[in-house]
């Protein structure tokens, strides 16, 4: 069958329907024949056959805004100038100040000069001597004294080349804190610094050293006061 003969069956088939929809109606109610009546009139109307192989050409509008060309430049500029570049595409350079202030360079540091520190003991040395009861010829007083107002129980000197020893032995009524109290006040103007300090439950020692200069301090407490002894060994300068 061809395309026509389609559309006249099917004009006949919707024509038969709508006919026998209006015989049934005869025997309904009013209100029913109504409704069948059109719903058998909506169903008569045929509905055209598509075309076989036909599509659709019609494009959606479009607005003006829609527009997809590229917004043209203005007229007497280069469209392909890189910002910040001119028409010949060169970059362009802008001069550049700079307001820093750059810190002057600190001179040369020049430190006094130390002053050098006088020896403990000077050549010539004494020879080598010890007493009983005194202060033996040659000793270092001055770097080893006796506390003030005791008793000296012995002292000796022992040189050799530029090299002294000196010991003294003394009593003193004075406790262990007063005797310590006296050589570090003395000890420190010297140079001699004072190391850690080692002590039982009645004697007390201290060491003091200045580069080859040392000195021990023993103390010990006996009735009515303390018994100190000081060892010494001096390194002699001119």
């Amino acid at each position: 069958m061809n395309k026509r003969q389609l559309a006249v069956a099917a004009l006949g088939i919707a024509v038969a329907v709508a006919g026998a929809g209006l015989l049934v109606a005869q025997f309904l109610p009013a209100a029913d024949r109504i409704q069948v009546v059109a719903e058998s009139s909506a169903s008569a109307t045929p509905t055209p056959p598509a075309s076989a192989g036909a599509t659709s050409t019609a494009e959606p509008s479009r607005s003006a805004t829609d527009d997809p060309s590229p917004t043209q430049p203005p007229a007497g500029t280069d469209a392909t100038a890189a910002p910040g570049s001119d028409a010949d595409g060169d970059a362009e350079v802008t001069p550049r100040t700079s307001t820093e202030v750059l810190p002057a360079e600190p001179g040369p540091v020049t430190l006094p000069p130390s002053k050098p520190r006088t020896a403990l003991v000077s050549l010539p040395l004494p020879d080598s001597a010890s007493s009983l009861g005194e202060v033996v010829g040659g000793f270092p007083s001055a770097v080893l004294p006796g506390i003030p107002d005791s008793l000296v129980e012995s002292s000796s000197v022992a040189s050799q080349g530029d090299r002294l020893q000196a010991t003294l032995e003394g009593r003193s009524t004075l406790g262990t804190e007063d005797i310590l109290a006296f050589y570090r006040q003395h000890f420190a103007p010297l140079g001699l610094l004072e190391n850690p300090a080692g002590s039982s439950k009645r004697s007390t020692s201290l060491s003091f050293a200045r580069g080859d200069d040392a000195v021990t301090l023993s103390i010990t407490s006996v009735a009515g006061g303390s018994i100190y002894v000081l060892f010494g060994t001096f390194t002699a300068q001119d």
